[in-house]
């Protein structure tokens, strides 16, 4: 069984899909079709649940798991979906705002699932991402810029994902959306990292209207940490850690 989730972006898919895992006992996979350089949901779904087998793009097919879910971005037009969704057992859920007007999405759908209103856009839609891949972050200045981003101050933001690397050690999720008070910075169940670059996954989503890209490119490599300073910090965090121990 293959199940598809589609909606407009920031309505609640990976959080719904969350919800599914969280009920599972069989295997789970997950897969989301054109996210495999920014496999940000994908990240932090596998963090809170460790069993979950994530595919890359070709893999999804071939999948033997019980269900296996896939997100579709809101930006990928569902035609494009159809040939995988034709050839499995596949079920189309939809999560729909009640003040969205969504007739694609519900002529689409197997399943129709009501969500609160989201704040929409007043123009049209831009995406921009970056990837930090090997890139220590301060987190007092990623603080600073993610309440900077989620205020507005650098365009109109609707929905803004990222996982970040930061100095203690620790793999950060961060997540907002728009017209929802949460502004969620929070580390994930990873293992620290603390000799010299990591090697694996950071990056960031940011979805809104009138984004000013080329501030938001300086302000996030004004937060990363100089290379001279990495094994200064690093040293710091497992001096404490040990000291941790000790005391324990």
């Amino acid at each position: 069984m293959i199940i598809a989730v589609a909606s407009p972006p920031g309505a609640g898919k990976t959080h719904w899909i969350h919800q599914q895992i969280a009920q599972k006992n069989e295997p789970v996979g997950y897969f989301s079709p054109q996210t495999d350089s920014i496999p940000i949901d994908a990240i932090y779904l596998q963090s809170e649940y460790p069993q979950l087998k994530l595919y890359q793009t070709g893999e999804e097919a071939a999948s033997t798991d019980t269900i296996t879910y896939i997100e579709i971005p809101w930006y990928l037009d569902l035609a494009g979906i159809e040939p995988l969704l034709q050839t499995v057992n596949s079920h189309r859920v939809a999560i729909i705002p009640d003040d969205t007007d969504s007739t694609e999405l519900k002529s689409w759908a197997d399943e129709i699932i009501p969500t609160t209103n989201i704040t929409n856009p007043t123009t049209a839609l831009q995406i921009h991402r970056g990837v930090l891949t090997g890139e220590i972050l301060d987190f007092d200045s990623l603080a600073t810029f993610w309440l900077e981003l989620t205020q507005g101050a650098y365009g109109e933001v609707v929905r803004a994902k990222g996982i970040f690397d930061l100095a203690d050690g620790q793999s950060y999720y961060g997540d907002f959306t728009s017209g929802k008070p949460e502004i969620e910075l929070k580390p994930l169940n990873l293992p620290r990292w603390l000799d010299g670059r990591p090697d694996r996954f950071s990056g960031f989503e940011i979805v809104g209207s009138n984004l000013d890209k080329a501030e938001i490119v300086q302000t996030v490599r004004d937060c990363c940490i100089p290379e001279d300073a990495i094994n200064y910090y690093q040293q710091q965090v497992k001096e404490s850690l040990a000291s941790q121990l000790e005391a324990v």
